[in-house]
């Protein structure tokens, strides 16, 4: 019982102390979409994969497009007008091999429209090779369906094998899908902070003598910006209500002065 008040005592200590204050902060980098086309010397489309959240990915360039100084992303019943054979057609965008960051605070400002198996996500991954999870992965924002609540998550090889509780490694905060929200997410190199709303929803802490359990702060991570339709995590998708829409505003990149 005291080494269990010893632990718990030193976790609230850790969640209290580890996240810098936000004047700390240098903005480094911004992208507003203001152009008239997808900037690809920071973004590739995503093409379709084999794993849940891109198996209804095409790059067919109407479901990734800039609109009004936003980037807009759809999901569409798939109606033969490319070479895409799968029932829905997403889009989603990556900054991988163009523009990534070590230790900073990702701000993106988002909303979307809710339709049943609609699962948009603004998530951070290694700039590497690592095999996943070993180099972590961090989900900025995730949201299912026409839920009221969206999901702040990290994953690790620790996460995913050793505990997936201690400390808790996600978070829920509730928002109103059809206005603006901001999602942000602060890498430390002893902690990570989620916020949506400026409103902390989860402090996760480094603890020493953990193999594999803080891999965040060892490489810099890159963008990827996703609309999804089905899935095992987000259930079955009701096609007359499609398209689904994810519009991002912007997106900010801080680091420590």
């Amino acid at each position: 019982m005291r080494h269990i008040s010893g632990l718990l005592i030193a976790t609230v200590f850790l969640a209290l102390t580890c996240c810098a204050p936000k004047d700390g902060w240098k903005l480094v980098w911004t992208e507003d979409f203001n152009g008239p086309a997808i900037d690809e010397t920071v973004w590739s489309r995503v093409e379709h994969g084999g794993s849940d959240w891109n198996d209804m990915m095409s790059l067919r360039p109407d479901l990734a497009f800039i609109e009004d100084g936003q980037l807009v992303l759809l999901g569409k019943n798939n109606d033969g007008a490319s070479d895409d054979t799968t029932a829905f057609v997403t889009g989603g965008v990556r900054s991988k091999g163009k523009k990534s960051f070590s230790l900073a605070k990702f701000e993106v400002k988002a909303k979307f429209n809710c339709v049943n198996g609609f699962w948009p996500a603004l998530w951070l991954m290694p700039d590497n090779d690592l095999k996943w999870p070993q180099g972590g992965e961090v989900d900025i924002m995730e949201h299912l369906n026409s839920d009221k609540i969206v999901y702040q998550t990290l994953h690790s090889t620790y996460t995913k094998t050793v505990d997936d509780q201690n400390p808790p490694h996600g978070s829920t905060a509730v928002i109103d899908p059809a206005e603006w929200n901001i999602y942000t997410a602060e890498i430390y190199k002893d902690s990570i902070c989620f916020y949506t709303n400026e409103v902390k929803t989860l402090t996760y802490p480094r603890l020493e003598g953990k193999e594999n359990q803080f891999p965040w702060g060892d490489h810099p991570f890159y963008m990827i910006l996703s609309n999804q339709l089905g899935g095992v995590w987000v259930g079955p998708v009701s096609p007359e209500q499609l398209p689904s829409e994810l519009r991002i505003d912007w997106i900010k990149v801080y680091q420590r002065k």
